[in-house]
């Protein structure tokens, strides 16, 4: 058995010709600084929405009825 004095927790056992290697441990070498990340910044909140923000819709034509197919009666009004 080897231990790494480097990388702590890098372990490499041999046996009959046969060996392995097995690491456990955070990623940091032997006397370098822990790294501690800062929190990130709070989310921002979306603008509210006003009526000029908003785009209108785009109108679409009106569908045709398919080959085969009768258009529905539309009703007449008293004008």
């Amino acid at each position: 058995m080897i231990r790494s004095l480097r990388w702590p927790g890098a372990v490499t056992v041999a046996k009959g010709g046969k060996f392995t290697n097995v690491y456990v441990g955070y990623g940091i070498k032997k006397g370098d600084e822990i790294f501690n990340p800062t929190m990130p910044p709070e989310v921002q909140k979306d603008p509210e929405e006003t009526p000029q923000a908003k785009e209108p819709e785009p109108k679409l034509p009106p569908e045709e009825p398919k080959e085969g197919e009768e258009e529905p009666d539309k009703e007449e009004s008293d004008e």
